[in-house]
């Protein structure tokens, strides 16, 4: 890790409010800094083996899935099956090709052809409706007035997918109000020394920037080894200049010897408040950046819920992920061994059925529970 410049702490004297911002600001960019590395160093680390891993298991998982229900295609004109076991068969079959829909297999599609009845069509549109209905309702309670557009919406996704932008609009709206009315506040005053600040702080860059050319000026350098070099340090200076990237222009004197803890301890309150000013709006753009960094994280390798992403987490959240998939195969597999014999296949749809009216029941009473 880089030198982080400091301002020194004098024996003879507390540090000002200034010194202790400046210090304060210069450890927050290294932190976010080496946050940033640490993440992209574990996207490289784990996003291709992970992605490949999983993507072979869900082929298995497909596989496995298409087995079973060719299986209970071919039961359901073979066994000896009731009218109860029959409809959960069928239930069975419609929400294993549904899962399989992505892959746009033949087979898949004449069986889902031949078990999907106008009737359940009718079913599954209707239950859109009331999904739709019910989110409308919803929204609607929380911002007070009807959705925009909502009668063209016939799906509950779609009618979240509206209310989340009508919600993020609201949102951007009231803050530009804020906004609008604090500008109205600031005096003017406050204005023109926010407009100094701002000249104070590219003056304190474009200072430690004539500084380091000064120091580096390749062209000057006789040694050939040397004005490599310094060449080389002058395209950090400059790419670290024209980012605004005070920390790694002060980094880069300290790397010279130009400057040390010392002397920034001698440099008065208004520069370093100038300098401060760039710090900050380095943090703003590292902290958007980091997070930027933790959703790809997120998103790319499917672990929303990890909370704090670190190297631990992040192979336990991965490895737990993977478990999850082998178990989710294996279950499939495990199905379809058994239910080869008829009376083991009635066993078999029975508990499904009641699994699946459990889990209706356990949906109703969360729905309940988030909406009474």
């Amino acid at each position: 890790m880089k030198a982080v410049a400091t301002v020194a702490i004098q024996p003879a004297a507390e540090l000002t409010a200034a010194q202790k911002r400046f210090n304060t600001l210069l450890a927050r960019v290294s932190a976010l800094s080496d946050s940033i590395a640490t993440l992209e160093a574990l996207s490289t680390q784990h996003r291709s083996s992970h992605l490949t891993a999983m993507s072979a298991l869900k082929s298995q998982e497909d596989a496995a899935r298409k087995n079973l229900l060719l299986y209970l295609d071919g039961c359901l004109h073979q066994a000896d099956l009731n009218p109860k076991h029959r409809r959960s068969a069928t239930q069975i079959i419609l929400g294993l090709c549904e899962a399989l829909a992505h892959k746009n297999d033949g087979q898949v599609q004449a069986v889902f052809n031949q078990h999907h009845s106008e009737e359940d069509a009718q079913a599954l549109a209707e239950e859109a409706r009331a999904g739709a209905e019910h989110a409308k309702a919803v929204f609607e309670d929380l911002f007070g007035k009807p959705l925009h557009g909502a009668d063209d919406l016939h799906t509950a996704e779609a009618v979240f997918e509206a209310g989340l932008r009508q919600y993020r609009e609201q949102q951007q709206r009231l803050e530009d109000k804020r906004q609008a009315k604090k500008a109205k506040k600031k005096p003017a005053a406050r204005q023109l020394k926010d407009a100094q600040q701002k000249m104070d702080a590219n003056t304190a860059l474009r200072t430690v920037y004539r500084q380091l050319a000064s120091a580096l000026h390749p062209d000057r350098e006789p040694d050939e080894t040397e004005r490599l070099r310094k060449t080389a340090l002058m395209s950090e200076v400059n790419a670290a200049y024209d980012r605004k990237n005070l920390s790694e222009l002060l980094k880069l004197q300290l790397q010279l010897a130009q400057i040390d803890s010392a002397a920034l301890s001698r440099i008065a309150d208004d520069k370093l408040n100038a300098m401060c000013l760039l710090l900050k709006e380095q943090v703003e753009a590292l902290e958007e950046d980091e997070a930027q960094a933790q959703f790809e994280i997120r998103h790319y390798l499917g672990v929303n819920d990890l909370d704090h992403i670190s190297a631990e987490s992040l192979a336990r959240a991965l490895a737990i992920q993977l478990r999850d998939k082998e178990h989710e195969v294996d279950t499939l597999e495990r199905d379809l061994r058994r239910i080869q014999s008829e009376a083991e296949l009635k066993r078999w749809l029975k508990e499904q059925a009641q699994l699946a009216k459990e889990a209706r029941a356990e949906l109703t009473d969360l729905d309940r529970l988030l909406y009474r």
